[in-house]
């Protein structure tokens, strides 16, 4: 398996480490033995979800390109940030749930808020985000999928 690992830097200054990779069916086996330092304690917690997630890619004899994204740990500053952001979607969504001509009450849009706060993930200084990508070309057609993890800073 060919490994190639580059930095990337997302929103707020948030910097990923980014592992590239393809798997074939011949070196499945070796996604139990990846390497994954970044991802500190949660490092065997990782490699279960990359092996779950190529088993649900359902590859076969194709080859399955497949990328970690796993960031530094947050700092004050991005956390909150990240944060902030949740609480602007928390007020768009309940904001168009209450819109002119619906009839909700302030109660339901109130409940709508409280719901999707509870969906979005608080960040932590120290805390870690990483993201799954899988895809297959071919068989029957290009496949795709994602998965998210969060680390949070007492777990790491």
């Amino acid at each position: 398996m060919n490994i190639e690992r580059t930095q990337y830097i997302g929103h707020y200054g948030v910097i990923f480490i980014v592992t590239r990779f393809t798997v074939l069916p011949d070196n499945r086996h070796s996604l139990d033995n990846l390497c994954l330092p970044e991802a500190k304690t949660a490092a065997r917690q990782l490699r279960d979800q990359i092996r779950r997630l190529y088993e649900k890619m359902l590859a076969r004899d194709l080859p399955c390109e497949m990328k970690v994204a796993i960031s530094y740990p947050l700092r004050r500053n991005q956390a909150d940030r990240l944060n902030d952001q949740n609480v602007l979607i928390k007020q768009i969504i309940s904001g168009a749930v209450k819109a002119p001509g619906l009839v909700i009450s302030n109660v339901t849009a109130g409940f709508v808020g409280n719901t999707i706060s509870g969906k979005l993930r608080r960040y932590h200084a120290g805390d870690i985000i990483i993201g799954l990508d899988a895809s297959v070309r071919g068989g029957i057609g290009p496949q795709r999928s994602t998965l998210s993890m969060h680390v949070y800073s007492d777990e790491s």
